[in-house]
């Protein structure tokens, strides 16, 4: 998805999201070029293949180019992965992801409205909201949490972390080492 108006804080564009059809867990990557695709894909399919043990069998995207380099095409046919692709304007056909992408953007918004965070954030409101997600009942799965689904089927998995979710945009303080300031210099900077 991208490219977006604002580069995020990181310099990010655009974000490439990955949504299992099974579960709908979601993993999201904030992109800087669209080229990092060729590098993403790969990386990514060697990491379902550590965690779960498993082999993705279809990717399925839109009909952008940087999928269709010769790199990820080459790469596919070596690993047996079926590359499945829309046609152009017909965001009906990569339904799932389509809905998701627009999800995800819904919930990134509306945690920056509500904590007044600039738009250059909006990669970290994006992977919070992924989070989120990931994490909230979901009607298509008859209302239970994508993230528990997965972990039915991959019990032994470390994919799920107990970090508790923080307050988005919440005001962070950054100490002032005592070489750097006055004695009435503030000891922190917000």
């Amino acid at each position: 998805m991208g490219s977006l108006r604002v580069n995020n804080i990181s310099g990010a564009k655009w974000f490439i999201s990955f949504v299992d059809d099974h579960t709908r867990v979601t993993w999201l990557f904030l992109v800087k070029e669209k080229s990092e695709t060729q590098s993403f894909v790969p990386n990514f399919h060697k990491m379902i293949q550590t965690r779960f043990q498993a082999k993705i069998q279809i990717l399925r995207s839109d009909n952008a180019k940087e999928y269709f380099n010769s790199i990820l095409v080459e790469y596919f046919r070596e690993n047996g992965i079926v590359q499945q692709s829309s046609c152009i304007d017909t965001l009906q056909q990569n339904g799932v992801d389509e809905q998701k992408n627009r999800h995800l953007l819904e919930v990134a918004r509306s945690v920056m409205f509500s904590m007044n965070v600039p738009k250059q954030y909006w990669g970290e409101a994006i992977l919070t909201a992924t989070y989120l997600i990931n994490r909230m009942r979901s009607r298509v799965l008859q209302f239970k949490i994508p993230c528990q689904v997965l972990l039915s089927v991959f019990p032994h998995t470390r994919l799920i972390s107990s970090i508790p979710p923080k307050i988005f945009g919440s005001p962070a303080f950054v100490r002032i080492e005592s070489q750097n300031r006055s004695k009435l210099d503030p000891k922190a900077l917000k």
